[in-house]
């Protein structure tokens, strides 16, 4: 199953367009030019699968109880699908990335110091939303717990650019506080909302913190593999900055020549010359580094689905299962190759 399937589909779960109409309502501002930021944001669409995880995880836990709850639901997934967004704008800037889902990133098109404030624009009229819930003296502190330490993972993953040292188990905190733990709290703030008990919150958690994995490996190996247009973004920026990534780890690890000879360019410039990118790509392709990558995926999308066995076999669980599954998917032919 592609990532774009199914499960990602608004008629697959119908209050993604409800969710669209909250997020444009929140965003609406007097302002000209940044309104015309937020619009040229909104036009990119994306998958929606942070609010679509607040969804079905309400829908999981919730029962009777989801009708009731609706109009905070959509204010939840909302607010978390913002937060998303502000991050992406702000990532794109750090990258110097010049588009993102197939248009212009906020920077390039505008300036950088006009897409550092549509960010914060987006944090705050998030955290608005949060505000007006019944439930905001649990969601707050979860989402601002969740904002800081994606900022965290940033700065942390930044300071260890071309540090040709990274190990495995600092590849996925730098996974956790980047990607794994917000999918957690997405999935939490769901169930936090239906009021679930204390089990479920923490099976769905376990549940958004392996699909999280699952999709930070997978992107990082669509880095190297994935067609830009297709991907909707440039590829190949973790190696031309020096982010050390699953595949490059393994490399490193089977293939020391590499890593003496990355360390050497290092202590001449930071930067990697073209011809040595080139050389380590292929290295990677060559190595069984992708295999590797796409068997971690795999597992962790497993340990996803099976957070959710505890659940009975609705509807939304079958969703969640397809989630995880159409995640790994995007790499199921790696495996092929090897």
């Amino acid at each position: 199953m592609s990532v774009t399937e199914s499960p990602f589909q608004a008629d697959t779960c119908p209050e993604l367009k409800e969710v669209e109409a909250t997020i444009r309502m929140s965003l609406q501002t007097q302002s000209s030019g940044l309104q015309e930021m937020i619009v040229h944001l909104l036009q990119a669409g994306g998958k929606k699968l942070r609010p679509l995880l607040v969804l079905l995880c309400a829908g999981l836990s919730g029962g009777e109880m989801y009708s009731i709850k609706r109009v905070e639901l959509l204010r939840v997934a909302a607010a978390v699908e913002m937060i998303h967004t502000a991050s992406l704008v702000h990532d794109d800037i750090i990258d110097g990335a010049a588009s993102r889902r197939g248009r212009e990133t906020l920077h390039f098109r505008w300036d950088t110091k006009k897409a550092v404030l549509a960010g914060d624009f987006l944090l705050a009229r998030a955290f608005d939303l949060l505000c007006g819930l019944e439930q905001k003296g649990s969601l707050l502190p979860l989402f601002a717990r969740s904002v800081a330490l994606m900022c965290q993972g940033e700065i942390r993953q930044l300071a260890g650019n071309y540090c040709w040292e990274t190990s495995e188990k600092n590849y996925f905190h730098f996974n956790y506080l980047k990607t794994a733990q917000f999918l957690a709290s997405c999935c939490e703030a769901g169930a936090t909302v239906m009021k679930a008990g204390e089990g479920e919150i923490k099976n769905l958690r376990r549940y958004g913190f392996y699909l999280g994995q699952a999709f930070q490996i997978v992107d990082d190996i669509l880095d190297y593999t994935a067609d830009p247009v297709k991907l909707g973004k440039p590829v190949g920026k973790d190696l031309r900055q020096g982010t050390v990534t699953l595949p490059l780890i393994y490399l490193l690890r089977v293939d020391h020549r590499y890593r003496h000879l990355l360390r050497a360019a290092s202590t001449r410039r930071p930067a990697l010359a073209a011809h040595l990118q080139e050389q380590v790509d292929r290295a990677v392709r060559a190595s069984g580094a992708l295999q590797y990558a796409s068997r971690r995926a795999a597992r962790a999308g497993e340990a996803a689905i099976n957070a959710l066995q505890r659940f009975p076999p609705t509807r939304s669980r079958q969703l969640l299962k397809q989630i995880a599954e159409a995640i790994a998917g995007r790499v199921a032919f790696v495996k092929g190759q090897q």
